[in-house]
């Protein structure tokens, strides 16, 4: 490595780590114009510094890799989330859970307006959370009540909470930068890729900048990828069942492990997450509880929508042909098409390795957030997870593009600009179309129903 090319790499991640402090700590949300300008600074940065390492200007080991993404997300440690009031509500599930109440037995409305909290303290949670959220029951799965936990037992003070959820995230993030690490291995792939996540601000300002617990169910979900691949599957099922108590989403991907496990180990596979993601919901969760949870979830295909693609240009029609937002019914029926459409992936694409299994996964995701009402910025991590491990590279770009839907948020209130949201599809789908034609292969529609009953992997 020649010193002008450390030299220039190391000023590059100041600069990087530069505009990272300037995001967290002196940007308010409503200052999209100034916040987008730092963005695409970091992310020119990021690119750089991975071009380096690319072209092996720079030879950076996994420790490096691993020291410089820990100092990246410590250097925002001590901030308030920017971008995102979600941690209100974490911060107000885990105070119910130190006053004996469970999350998912009581709606914010009801105990607030019901005099149960007329602390200031909590009197301020609740207004940051925001309505929809105080509305609805908890929409949180257990692993992430539990996460919630610790803060508010410690302390009655968001600050302190946030510094509890935080470091929370950024133990899990370093879980799962290790277990990519692992994944590429066994695949054979350059661990050049793992700076796509590590490094990639979108991730950092997310996850520990905004507390938002993808970051730990990503953890999960590589632990559960990788033992899949070593064909240790109960524990690859355990791992799962994890990452669906953390979100619900991985759910979608346990039809793709079965071409690989065959109908024996899948039945195992399976079975092993259902009874993990039964055993740790019944720590806080009965028929009932379970069901307020769910009805929060599905309030967001019918009520919330944001950021959206296919789905806005259906409500667009149905405002020129009809005259009002037809949601309600379009919602789930996207919802509908999608599940269809991801089990016809699993069921009818060839896959012969394990890369194979999990571009499939990929475009699981892809196909999900392509038809959901609602694509919050952070939603863009398990696609750009996912495709480190594989050629395509339209989620690195979405994850550099998706932030142009903060732009909704200016200081007349919530409105999105439209034309934004429509740059972001155009450009992301455009990449997606050009790579899916670069990377096609012959004969890749395969039941492969032989393959599958057979007793033996092959």
């Amino acid at each position: 490595m020649k010193n002008s090319d450390s030299i220039a790499s190391i000023f590059g991640l100041l600069l990087f780590a530069g505009f990272l402090v300037g995001i967290a700590y002196f940007t308010p949300r409503e200052s999209f114009v100034f916040f987008f300008a730092q963005y695409t600074g970091a992310f020119i940065c990021f690119l750089l510094v991975y071009n380096q390492l690319v072209k092996e200007k720079i030879k950076w080991s996994f420790r490096h890799v691993l020291l410089i993404a820990v100092l990246a997300r410590v250097l925002l440690f001590l901030a308030s989330p920017q971008l995102s009031n979600d941690f209100y509500r974490f911060i107000w599930d885990g105070e119910l859970m130190t006053d004996g109440i469970n999350p998912f037995s009581e709606k914010p409305d009801n105990l607030l307006y019901g005099n149960f909290y007329s602390s200031p303290y909590m009197r301020t949670l609740y207004h940051g959370m925001g309505e929809l959220s105080q509305e609805h029951y908890s929409c949180y799965p257990v692993i992430n009540q539990m996460l919630f936990w610790p803060g508010a037992i410690l302390s009655d003070s968001i600050f302190y909470n946030i510094l509890s959820l935080r470091t929370i995230i950024i133990l899990f993030d370093i879980v799962a930068i290790v277990y990519a690490s692992k994944i590429l291995k066994a695949l054979d792939l350059s661990q050049n890729n793992l700076w796509l996540y590590a490094l990639n601000p979108f991730i950092i300002l997310e996850f520990t900048g905004n507390l938002h617990f993808e970051g730990v169910m990503i953890a999960f979900l590589l632990m559960g990828i990788y033992y899949l691949i070593k064909m240790k599957c109960l524990v690859a099922g355990f791992f799962m069942a994890m990452a669906v108590h953390v979100k619900l989403t991985p759910l979608m991907l346990i039809p793709f492990a079965f071409k690989k496990l065959k109908w024996r180990a899948s039945a195992g596979y399976t079975a092993t997450i259902a009874l993990g993601a039964i055993l740790i919901g019944a720590v806080l969760m009965n028929e009932q509880l379970f069901a307020n949870m769910m009805d929060s979830v599905n309030e967001y295909f019918i009520k919330f929508e944001f950021n959206a693609s296919i789905f806005y240009v259906g409500r667009e029609i149905s405002f020129a042909t009809i005259g009002w937002d037809t949601i309600a019914q379009m919602g789930p029926a996207l919802s509908l098409i999608s599940t269809i459409g991801i089990l016809l992936l699993a069921l009818l694409r060839r896959y012969k390795t394990n890369q194979d299994i999990i571009i499939g996964m990929l475009f699981a995701y892809t196909i999900y957030y392509s038809l959901t009402t609602t694509v919050h910025p952070w939603y863009v991590a398990l696609p750009l997870i996912l495709s480190i491990f594989t050629n395509y590279r339209f989620p690195l770009v979405w994850s550099f593009f998706v932030m142009l839907s903060y732009s909704a948020y200016g200081p007349n209130g919530f409105q999105e600009n439209l034309y934004l949201v429509a740059t972001e599809y155009i450009v992301v789908f455009g990449i997606m179309i050009y790579e899916l034609k670069k990377y096609s292969q012959k004969g890749i529609v395969a039941l492969q129903l032989k393959s599958f009953f057979k007793d033996q992997p092959e």
